[in-house]
């Protein structure tokens, strides 16, 4: 599948029996929505998560020294005993299953990278083809992000799209305030300051290409982002959305990966995938 998203792993101790072991767990698993792979060791620093035999202390200090003790990679601990003190890490006790190894790298990605599994941004759901384990893991992790001191308004009448919105934003640190119509979408944003705008074209009332017209032709939100976020995706529509004066336009269902691209190129927030 062309549209999966790949994570490299750095593998440090193990067995050579449990090295094939993990490839052969990876190798079932990658029919997912996304790929888990080990790199090979030419490639290691490259790595996005690491995977760490916990009951040896040779491959605890190559871990914690591979980025330095602060910063090491994001990583699973994987050993017999209790999680080591201070590590920063998700720990899977031995003997390992799929099962455990994957809602372990799953968790990394959510907590570190910023990436939920298999979540879009659309109207019909909550999350894609998302299970409430992990919905609930992401919304937590959302909540305990730190913050960026960017801030958002979403304006979008879905109840699904708000939600999903506030995780994703969330994940970056970002604060997010909603709006359900245009009216009141420009009512805020007379009173209060924002880092970008997400609208949604079919609004109650005021459509809203009509709200981002408002936008530009006033001084204060005249230099704000406008990310058109709708279902309708003709040529059409997106050559109204630029004579609106929108920055972008994205059509729903939005995966993670657009819409990390707009949070990079619009806020200034930290990248979590850049190595250090």
């Amino acid at each position: 599948m062309t549209d999966q998203k790949v994570f490299n792993l750095a593998l440090f101790g193990f067995s050579a029996h449990e090295r094939r072991v993990l490839n052969s767990m990876l190798k079932l698993a990658a029919a997912r929505g996304r790929i888990y792979q080990v790199a090979d060791e030419p490639d290691r620093a490259a790595a996005q998560i690491a995977i760490v035999d916990g009951d040896q202390p040779a491959a605890l200090r190559e871990w914690r020294s591979c980025r330095g003790s602060d910063a090491p990679l994001p990583s699973v601990l994987v050993g017999a005993g209790p999680q080591p003190e201070g590590a920063d890490a998700v720990h899977v006790a031995r003997p390992f299953s799929v099962r455990r190894l994957l809602e372990a790298l799953d968790q990394v990605t959510i907590r570190r990278l910023r990436y939920v599994p298999d979540l879009t941004i659309n109207d019909t759901n909550e999350g894609g083809s998302l299970n409430e384990a992990l919905m609930d893991q992401a919304r937590e992790a959302a909540s305990q992000a730190r913050r960026s001191g960017a801030r958002a308004l979403v304006v979008d009448d879905s109840p699904p799209v708000r939600k999903l919105m506030e995780i994703e934003l969330g994940l970056f640190g970002v604060d997010v305030d909603f709006a359900t119509t245009g009216e009141e979408a420009l009512e805020k944003l007379q009173r209060q300051s924002v880092d970008i705008v997400f609208l949604d074209v079919m609004l109650p009332g005021v459509d809203g290409y009509s709200v981002c017209k408002a936008l530009r032709r006033q001084r204060p939100t005249r230099e704000i982002p406008v990310v058109m976020l709708t279902g309708r995706g003709s040529r059409i529509d997106r050559i109204r959305g630029a004579m609106a004066g929108c920055s972008m336009y994205l059509t729903k269902p939005v995966a993670q990966e657009q819409l990390h691209d707009v949070i990079n190129r619009y806020l200034s927030v930290e990248n979590p995938h850049a190595r250090q």
